[in-house]
């Protein structure tokens, strides 16, 4: 169900026993999970772990601040108690602002659709899935119907057919599933994969899903794809969880925000003594991908700094913060967008000598495109490598790029994989995307259309509009995945609704 690569953040040390102690102080929403694990089948093969798998995320959300449905995990569930479990929790979910439902057990796909297995269940053929089974579609269409601000829905159901003498149309796994508006939707694989139990009293997802959920600072993209790598890790890739998302509005952290860590290892952005200090100049000129500045602080891309607002705003934070060598790196961003690129420079070039590596980036990018310099990709190469030496992820995409081509720098394939790779692994979607496209094309690599999507698809778990595009590109063109021009549609009107040009041209070219 999902891709190669997935995201994890930098360690964190003393941030987190400070959350652990804090407890569900920390979070101020109503959130209500409903967790179920059936293990003893009456009909079907038992299996040795979602019992316990169960109560280990049920004891992990009651930590983090969530009421649990019946005060812990439900377990064994026949057809008549999973009902009346789904009805409490649909009458929990009134005035919530996070509803979460897991179900580790059996499941089974038939036609298209999804069911989770109930532990008496005997269906004699595939009509009888229908009556007898849990519909995951009805589960989500509840969820619609509460009207939680954020949804999830956890399944480690993904494995083999349960009743293969008697299902002949049921797949192995479960079906992909779309996200309705405010979902996010984590299999424990990929569409019609199958999950492995575990040998250690846990399956690899949940182990790895109750531990990622723990850390402070984790966003729900990068819980899930932390998920991603821990499972990918563990099972040598024979299992690579999915993800479905629809846009979520607002930010969710299970553990709580992440406070600033001890001293970091390089001189980076990280060490600005007021990180957690957030301003307009920050908030109408921050770089998105900017590790210097509150974790929460979502930045705003250049081609959109209202300008003049801004301007005011940082001149105001320079002079009440000249020590923050964030605001001289804002305020040169401002100047890089109004194309005075001898400003620009001249603030970045005051940022970097003050301890800001990121502004190392922005020099990198003005000798680039030739901006107020002579354009010189060694020059710009050389900015590049300082700032992702001092662990900027925007600079080892820039980086990676300039390896991937051999400009300003000889060709070096492996030094373009690993900085994609960690820049991907330190949250920047757009390496992720990039290393898709290095499979789709076969540069640096051997051609590899399942895998490009592999990697499409952790992008797009994170939000990257690009990677929606190019997921649309691979269904329109038949690439790795049967041809199919609906689902290549809602791929680029995903990718066109964040404004990828490249998406509306597309569409435009679908006969839209």
């Amino acid at each position: 169900m999902a891709g190669r690569v997935t995201v994890v953040l930098r360690a964190i040390t003393a941030a987190l026993a400070l959350f652990a102690a804090m407890g569900t102080a920390a979070h101020a929403e109503k959130r209500v999970a409903l967790v179920i694990g059936n293990s003893a089948y009456t009909h079907a093969r038992a299996l040795p772990n979602p019992d316990n798998d169960a109560k280990l995320m049920s004891d992990t959300l009651l930590s983090l601040g969530f009421f649990v449905v019946g005060g812990g995990a439900k377990l064994d569930l026949d057809k008549a108690s999973f009902d009346t479990a789904l009805k409490e929790f649909r009458k929990e979910l009134a005035g919530a602002d996070v509803a979460l439902f897991y179900f580790a057990g059996h499941g089974v796909e038939t036609h298209g659709l999804n069911y989770l297995v109930p532990t008496d269940a005997d269906p004699v053929n595939d009509g009888d899935v229908l009556a007898q089974g849990i519909g995951l579609a009805g589960i989500l269409d509840d969820l619609e119907q509460a009207n939680v601000k954020i949804n999830l829905l956890l399944i480690d159901a993904c494995r083999d057919n349960p009743f293969p003498d008697r299902l002949s149309a049921a797949n192995a796994g479960l079906a992909q599933m779309q996200a309705p508006a405010g979902t996010m939707i984590s299999f424990a694989t990929q569409p019609h994969g199958v999950a492995l139990d575990g040998d250690d009293g846990h399956s690899p997802y949940t182990r790895a899903l109750a531990a990622a959920i723990q850390h402070p600072g984790y966003g729900l993209f990068r819980t899930f794809n932390e998920v991603g790598l821990a499972v990918e890790k563990a099972t040598h890739a024979d299992q690579l969880p999915w993800v479905s998302s629809s846009p979520i509005d607002g930010r969710f952290y299970f553990a709580g925000k992440q406070v600033a860590a001890a001293a970091p290892d390089t001189p980076s952005a990280t060490s600005d003594p007021r990180r957690d200090l957030v301003t307009d100049c920050d908030r109408l000129a921050a770089m998105p991908s900017d590790t210097g500045h509150a974790p929460d602080l979502k930045g705003i891309d250049m081609d959109k700094i209202d300008i003049p607002s801004a301007m005011i705003a940082c001149n105001e934070a320079m002079k009440q913060y000249p020590d923050v060598m964030r605001f001289v790196f804002e305020a040169g961003r401002i100047a890089h967008a109004r194309k005075d690129y001898a400003e620009a420079r001249t603030l970045y070039e005051k940022a970097f000598a003050g301890g800001y590596a990121i502004a190392a980036n922005g020099l990198g990018n003005l000798y680039s495109d030739g901006q107020g310099v002579p354009k010189d990709m060694a020059q710009a190469a050389q900015w590049y490598k300082k700032a992702a030496d001092a662990g900027e992820p925007a600079a080892m995409d820039a980086l990676a790029w300039l390896y991937e081509i051999g400009s300003g720098v000889p060709k070096n394939c492996s030094e373009t994989i690993r900085l994609y790779d960690t820049s991907g692994k330190l949250g920047l979607s757009a390496s992720v995307n990039n290393m898709g496209l290095m499979y789709l094309k076969g540069a640096c690599v051997q051609r590899d259309y399942a895998v490009a999507r592999q990697w499409f698809e952790q992008a797009v778990a994170l939000g990257d509009g690009q990677a929606m595009n190019n997921m649309g590109t691979l269904y329109s063109d038949g690439h790795g995945v049967p041809r199919n021009n609906k689902i290549a549609r809602e791929w680029f009107e995903k990718a066109a609704a964040l404004g990828i040009p490249e998406a509306k041209q597309n569409l435009k070219g679908m006969g839209r």
